[in-house]
Formats: structure tokens, C-alpha cells, sequence
């Protein structure tokens, strides 16, 4: 992370590293090898959050759509079904990104470290930026986290599909097919 972050830094705050090795040389031996760790757990939630909230609300979507009758189980109702699930992701793990991410950039101010966790993190926006703050890029983050969405179930479904048939030898299931 502090390789692709020194690029976005101020040119006086930028450390220069030549390349991989010599940034993790560097980091362990200036600031300690926990640092190259700094961030993990929120990663890990966010992770969590990102996974369950795509299975969950991807089922569903498929679910609902098919029992309305203007969708079969095909390439159609998979889109729109991870465009849903794509968008309640997004709004389900923008904070906790937020979270990993003020986690990850935070500075020592005096020796102590600017949050003291994501719920510190939080708690601090909320007070400080507004409640909606957290959900403040929604639509580019929704760009980039829609798209992964529809790639991810649509390449699922043709996966399954291709098993259910090549594999399982089942010719009457139904779905998947271009």
C-alpha cells in the first residue's frame, strides 16, 4: 500500500523507494514491521462485508425477479440481478472502506496514532464530515464495484451451468446459456 500511496503524495513527502524490495527494506527497518500490516483487520471486514452482502442480496435479487414472471433464470436475470446486488454492496460496504481506508493513510500526531481503530474512524466522520459522509462517491464506487459484480455472478452462473451439464450429464436444467 505505501508504494502505490507515495504517488499521491505531496513531492516533499514522497520516500523515493527504488522499487518493491527496497520499499519493504525501508518500511520494516523505519517504521517497524507491524506497519506493513497496518490496516488488515478493516481489510479483512471490509472483505466480509463485500462477500456476504454480494451473496445475499445477489440471491435475493434473483430470487424476486424470477418470481415476478418477466424473468426465467438466463443471462438477463443474472445482470440484473449482480446490478442490484451491485449497488446493495456498495451501499453496505462504503463505510467500512472508509474505515480501512482513513486506517490505512493515518498519520502519528506526537507518537500516537490518529484513530484508534474503525470504529474510532467512523465516530470521527460522523461528528466531523455528517452522517451521509460515509457514503460520500457512491456512484464511482458503485462504477467500479458494479461491473466486478456482473463479471463475478454471470461468469458464476455460465460456470455452473457448464458443470451442471458437461459434468453431471443434466440436460434439463435450465439457465446459463447464452
Amino acid at each position: 500500500m505505501h508504494i502505490l500511496m507515495q504517488f499521491r503524495l505531496p513531492e516533499a513527502e514522497r520516500r523515493g523507494y527504488k522499487n518493491v524490495f527496497d520499499a519493504l527494506i525501508r518500511i520494516t527497518r523505519e517504521e517497524g514491521v507491524l506497519t506493513l500490516w497496518r490496516g488488515c483487520l478493516p481489510t479483512v471486514g471490509r472483505a466480509m462485508v463485500v462477500n456476504a452482502a454480494q451473496l445475499a442480496s445477489y440471491s435475493q435479487a434473483k430470487q424476486l425477479l424470477m418470481s415476478t414472471g418477466y424473468f426465467k433464470d438466463n443471462i438477463m436475470c443474472h445482470f440484473a440481478s449482480s446490478m442490484i446486488s451491485g449497488l446493495i454492496t456498495t451501499a453496505a460496504s462504503m463505510p467500512v472502506d472508509i474505515a480501512k481506508t482513513r486506517i490505512q493513510n493515518m498519520k502519528m500526531i506526537d507518537g500516537v496514532p490518529e484513530y484508534r481503530g474503525a470504529a474510532d474512524v467512523l465516530i470521527k466522520v460522523i461528528k466531523n464530515e455528517g452522517f451521509f459522509s460515509l457514503w460520500k462517491g457512491f456512484t464511482p464506487y458503485y462504477a467500479r464495484l458494479g461491473p466486478h459484480t456482473v463479471l463475478t455472478f454471470i461468469f458464476l452462473e455460465q460456470m455452473n451451468q457448464y458443470y451442471k451439464f458437461y459434468v453431471l450429464g443434466d440436460t434439463t436444467s435450465g439457465g446459463g446459456g447464452l
